[in-house]
């Protein structure tokens, strides 16, 4: 799809030295959020490789993929970083939220309220950010490789045992 962030991420990730990728399949392509992070650990986006709007528009077949890949993620995360709790979400249209109007899951491990807060409403809080100027939790390049890394190692392990 012409002007969609992921679709260009999907198509030139390998290109981009600036996306870290943990997890890719036939169906789904997944990447840390360089943008956010929580207290906990690095924030994980889940994207199908065709195109849907949202949610609501997936196929039975990609619903059940879409699961399974949201589990074994969740799982990864919540070991990687040892995280209290998870958070996963998506919008269904901009009034819900939604920014990029490609279909993604947010996987955001959670220890805190703040981390609550960042996974209901990160467009408040990265507002709230450029106003207060409060705070950074855009990741460095180094810091968003080695959340990734831990991440695509857990996955690896949790693969491997089936």
């Amino acid at each position: 799809m012409p002007n969609c962030r992921f679709c260009e991420i999907i198509k030139n990730h390998e290109s981009l030295d600036d996306e870290e990728v943990v997890f890719e399949n036939n169906e789904f392509i997944v990447i840390t959020d360089k943008y956010r992070k929580t207290s906990a650990g690095s924030i994980c986006l889940i994207i199908p490789k065709e195109h849907y709007p949202n949610l609501l528009e997936i196929n039975e077949e990609l619903e059940i993929s879409l699961i399974k890949v949201i589990k074994l993620v969740s799982k990864a995360v919540e070991i990687a970083f040892d995280c209290k709790g998870l958070r996963i979400w998506t919008a269904v249209n901009k009034e819900a939220g939604q920014s990029i109007f490609h279909l993604h899951v947010h996987i955001v491990p959670c220890n805190s309220i703040m981390d609550r807060f960042i996974a209901a409403f990160p467009g408040v809080y990265d507002l709230a950010l450029k106003i207060m100027k409060y705070g950074r939790n855009k990741l460095n390049k180094n810091q968003n490789f080695e959340f990734a890394e831990k991440i695509r190692t857990e996955i690896k392990k949790l693969v491997a045992q089936g």
